[in-house]
């Protein structure tokens, strides 16, 4: 078993959450129990993205020391879930590539002069929500990145307010300030915590179905072709009814942290 070296600061942390980290390198069936936390996070459609169904199980197996989950000490209970990957990028990253959370994916199974690493997801299960888990979670895997030996790491940020708004613009919700506050909560973690936010990534993910899949995904019914405001979701769907397909593209926000700061 691979001991993580954390820090002082983020170990006395966990002390005091009476917590400890644990990687799929070290845990068997980590997907399986990640789920508790997983699975109540999402909306359904969210489970169905084309490259995610592709690469997840493999990416646990790829890259498992990147694969983590804050567990309680005594009754082992599952509290959060940290998924990132190395991912190879030789530009600017004001230039990172538009399909955001897809292309990291891809990156990070395909490639393999690996420079950076990338944030897939960090998921709270609902009881703890609301208790700064997300910045813990973010500190923990910028830890992880430095002992891999990173100096960056780049995310796809999913604003998790966004879903209120699905008809605006993301450029205009990115630039949405309250007080000079950035309005997004986790986009406004990000950003406290160092994180340079460098642009919206239009096409983060592809999730495609048939009208029949999305509605079981969604319990909705779609009468005629056309956009549709889904639950959860940042955008609407597009239905074709003649071509019986939904399709819904996810605009991303990408952001990036200095892994020493």
């Amino acid at each position: 078993m691979h001991q993580l070296e954390l820090g002082s600061a983020l170990e006395t942390e966990l002390k005091t959450l009476n917590c400890h980290v644990i990687t799929a390198e070290d845990t068997d069936n980590f997907v399986d129990k990640a789920d508790t936390v997983s699975i109540p996070s999402w909306p359904e459609f969210m489970m169905h993205d084309t490259v995610a169904n592709k690469y997840w199980s493999r990416m646990h197996q790829k890259h498992p020391q990147f694969q983590f989950a804050l567990v309680e000490n005594d009754s082992g209970r599952w509290r959060a879930v940290g998924n990132s990957i190395p991912v190879s990028w030789q530009g600017s990253l004001d230039e990172l590539p538009d399909e955001g959370w897809d292309w990291a994916m891809t990156s990070g199974m395909m490639d393999s002069n690996w420079n950076m690493l990338s944030a897939i997801a960090i998921q709270i299960h609902p009881d703890f929500r609301g208790k700064r888990l997300s910045s813990l979670m973010i500190r923990i895997m910028k830890a992880i990145g430095k002992e891999a030996g990173f100096s960056d790491l780049i995310a796809p940020v999913r604003p998790n307010l966004k879903h209120e708004n699905p008809a605006m613009n993301m450029e205009l919700y990115v630039d949405w300030r309250d007080e000079g506050i950035l309005h997004d909560p986790w986009l406004r973690v990000h950003e406290k915590m160092g994180a340079r936010l460098i642009k919206v990534c239009h096409q983060a993910m592809h999730i495609v179905g048939t009208v029949k899949e999305w509605k079981e995904w969604t319990g909705m019914t779609f009468p005629a072709t056309g956009p549709y405001i889904i639950k959860g979701a940042l955008v609407p769907v597009n239905i074709d009814i003649e071509k019986d397909s939904g399709v819904y593209v996810e605009p991303n926000v990408w952001m990036a942290h200095k892994i020493n700061e």
